[in-house]
């Protein structure tokens, strides 16, 4: 029998991965579809940014973000075996660190995005949004934290 992810992970792993960040998810791909230049605006500080021609990117983002969250709330939440956990979350840290570069381009770069005196409550709300559950992925893949478990039902 598999491990089970509900016995072998500790309670924070499993509330990020089933509650916290399918609904971050869930708001960043809600922010995309609704107000997209209020969402391009806020992540580059720059409001001069939307063109609707580029529309279709907004909706691409918010449909990833949206498998994001069914995966986290809906796969993850039905399938109780560590292995698909790891599976998931080794996949989902490809998405991670494309993301977080793509947050460096979005200021101009690493000299922009280190001035951390000139960020704003929303460039930390996404910073803490992502950073959080991009590091419950790392440490489930590397099994740190992760109890041993005989495999039949623990």
């Amino acid at each position: 029998m598999p491990t089970k992810a509900s016995t072998s992970l500790p309670l924070a792993y499993r509330l990020t991965l089933l509650l916290l960040e399918p609904l971050s998810a869930l708001n960043g791909a809600i922010m995309t579809f609704r107000t997209p230049a209020d969402f391009i605006a806020k992540i580059t500080h720059d409001s001069s940014l939307y063109s609707p021609a580029n529309q279709f990117l907004y909706t691409q983002l918010g449909g990833a973000w949206l498998m994001f969250a069914f995966n986290e709330a809906v796969v993850m939440s039905l399938v109780d075996d560590l292995r698909v956990w790891r599976l998931l979350c080794a996949g989902m840290l490809v998405s991670d660190a494309v993301y977080h570069v793509s947050s460096v381009q979005a200021v101009g770069g690493w000299d922009a995005f280190v001035q951390f005196g000139r960020w704003n409550a929303f460039d930390w709300a996404v910073f803490a949004s992502a950073v959080w559950p991009m590091l419950v992925r790392m440490l489930v893949v590397a099994g740190v934290g992760v109890k041993k478990g005989k495999g039949k039902g623990e």
